[in-house]
């Protein structure tokens, strides 16, 4: 039964929650040097949130990062099997799981917190049934091992997981002592966590786990063991296992003549019948099994998606980008922008561009108005149209909010190499040497340089290169038409940067000069119109009597069609009093008709 839990944590922490997803997702900063292990070793808690850290890495390789994780949670069932025994003489089965169920739930919730948190219990559960395995020698020796225990669990796990090992080393030292131990062990817990304390608790040892339900969960899972208490305290005793009967001792007075105890009767073996799972042995089961059904589907789909979309994009895998994003009703702008990306490399962001748009901010390169976490998104595309410029900037932004991720380290190396800033680039990709699972392609570029210091021969950096402006571009916000009309200017064939200008057109509905961009469309090799820069000039069309020259090139008849039931959809909407852009029919979801509806209900419900 145990072992079947084990493979299940395994296979959901490995292919359901899968690490590699978070890994991108939550950049989680690790380096290997004396000075990142100091940021640590002098909080509260520090040692095991350095051990989380270092844990995190292993997500880069999703099979050890499962196994990693699935090794904490045999170690919690064994801990607290450990103190159950030794405070009540009994363990259930189903309890030892249920601070593992609930790591592994708030695992499928995407929160940094979770790893920490299960490493802090097992840190405190080992340490009290460390101090309770003392219980049968002096009081005295007892209270010295709780106390150090105190200092080292306060020290290396925080607040929380101290109090929880104060309360342990009571029920354990009760259970074995009376009141005496319940009273004297805990006292000297405390004793030494004082010792241990140094004066200052920073406010973050107060709420260790963030905003939202953080606080929920880590309370939950710490504590579980108290709860533990009074249900065996209350729980039937049940049959004990045949290895307990076995290795049990006889009761007092039940001696042969001569002072010798009776022989153990086997409860098992030759001349016995197998023993047979009993109705409590059941009962555990259909626990443990209702226990994975609910944390399997307790998992966080649209945080589940969002990662997946992050992970797609670093390994530039678009479709993949764009099939994860498909589930999301609503878009975060990091969500948006990659989608953005993986729909150019599609060749569709002039065709599908709204059904992103209609779900998200509707920006497409928002600078830092977009907040910090639209800044690593950003840079991949600014990279790509040769904006380099841009990129050093948003990337600085990125590693003074959010530490040295391995993205901004790569990306301030790759455009100090472009700027022919090979010294610079150094510095980066020492740093990134340091981070786990990332030294052999920073050793591999730092080897290049004194070789080939312009990286001549990656694909990628050669093609930003060619891209990169000619002229200075002064600006206190993101100039997104400005900026791609620079591109454009620079190198007139950047096929990206025509059609980023085409999407910024659109998403902000300016007709005139979509239709100057338009106009040139045969220039980049187009053979007929895209859809979305159909649907903007006909309806311009209809409603402003916009002229346009497309070189040749028509509105195709299906798209008249649908623009014609697109109106009678509207005018039966207004008909029957009804404004909201969401009432109209899902065909039209994906359309910048939609999206300019939308958009115009909105600012006239604002007053604009």
């Amino acid at each position: 039964m145990t072992l079947a839990s084990l493979l299940i944590l395994a296979v959901f922490i490995g292919w359901r929650v899968d690490p590699l997803a978070e890994y991108h997702a939550q950049g989680i900063v690790f380096l290997a040097n004396s000075a990142f292990f100091a940021r640590f070793s002098g909080l509260p808690g520090g040692w095991v949130d350095y051990a989380a850290a270092w844990l995190a890495q292993l997500n880069a390789i999703p099979v050890v990062a499962a196994l990693a994780f699935t090794a904490l949670g045999a170690g919690l069932v064994l801990a607290l099997r450990a103190l159950s025994r030794q405070a009540a003489g009994r363990s259930v089965v189903w309890t030892l799981w249920v601070p593992v169920l609930l790591l592994a739930a708030w695992r499928g919730r995407y929160d940094v917190h979770a790893t920490g948190t299960a490493l802090g219990l097992l840190v405190t559960l080992a340490a009290a049934a460390l101090a309770g395995a003392c219980a049968r020698g002096p009081v005295g020796w007892q209270c010295l091992v709780a106390a150090l225990g105190a200092g080292l669990v306060f020290r290396g796990a925080g607040l929380w997981p101290l109090a929880l090992f104060v309360f342990l080393t009571g029920w354990v030292a009760g259970a074995r002592r009376g009141a005496k131990g319940a009273g004297l062990v805990p006292a000297a817990a405390l004793a030494g966590a004082v010792m241990a304390w140094g004066g200052h608790l920073p406010p973050l040892e107060l709420n260790p786990w963030g905003k939202g339900w953080g606080p929920a969960w880590g309370a939950a899972i710490l504590g579980w063991p108290v709860i533990l208490a009074a249900l065996l305290r209350l729980l039937p005793a049940g049959a004990r296992s045949p290895a307990a009967v076995a290795s049990a001792p006889p009761p007092a007075g039940a001696k042969r003549a001569g002072g010798k105890h009776p022989p153990v009767r086997p409860v098992s073996g030759p001349g016995r019948p197998p023993a047979r799972p009993g109705p409590a042995t059941a009962a555990t089961l259909a626990a443990l099994c209702a226990g994975w059904v609910v944390v399997w589907a307790a998992m966080d789909a649209p945080l589940h998606a969002m990662a997946e979309v992050c992970r797609a994009a670093a390994l530039k895998q678009y479709d993949a980008v764009l099939a994860a994003a498909a589930g999301l009703q609503t878009m975060p702008g990091a969500v948006e922008i990659r989608c953005h990306l993986a729909l150019y490399h599609s060749g569709r962001l002039t065709e599908d561009l709204f059904t992103v748009a209609n779900r998200g901010p509707g920006k497409l390169l928002p600078g830092m108005q977009g907040g910090i976490a639209t800044a690593l998104p950003q840079c991949q595309t600014l990279m790509e149209l040769g904006q380099v410029n841009e990129v050093e900037h948003l990337a600085q932004e990125s590693l003074e909010m959010e530490g040295e991720r391995p993205e901004t380290l790569r990306l301030l190396a790759q455009v100090n190499v472009l700027k022919d800033r090979p010294r610079a680039a150094v510095v980066f990709l020492n740093f990134l040497s340091e981070v786990p699972c990332q030294g052999a392609w920073a050793a591999e570029r730092l080897a290049g340089l004194d070789t080939n210091p312009r990286w001549t021969g990656d694909r990628d950096l050669d093609l930003t290169r060619s891209r990169m402006p000619t002229t200075d571009l002064p600006h206190d916000a993101l100039p997104g038409e400005v900026m791609l009309l620079q591109c454009l200017d620079s190198n007139p064939k950047n096929q990206m940067a025509y059609e980023y200008l085409l999407a910024h057109y659109l998403l902000i509905g300016d007709f005139k000069r979509l239709a100057r961009q338009a106009a040139r469309l045969r220039d980049f090799s187009y053979l007929a119109v895209p859809r979305h820069v159909e649907e903007a000039l006909l309806l311009a069309q209809k409603s402003q009597g916009l002229e346009f020259d497309l070189q040749g090139l028509k509105i195709r008849p299906e798209t008249i069609q649908n623009f014609q039931r697109f109106g009678g959809a509207v005018t039966a909407l207004q008909a029957a009093g009804r404004a909201s852009a969401a009432d109209l029919p899902r065909e039209f979801a994906g359309t910048f008709w939609y999206y300019y509806y939308a958009q115009t209900v909105a600012r006239a419900a604002a007053g604009h």
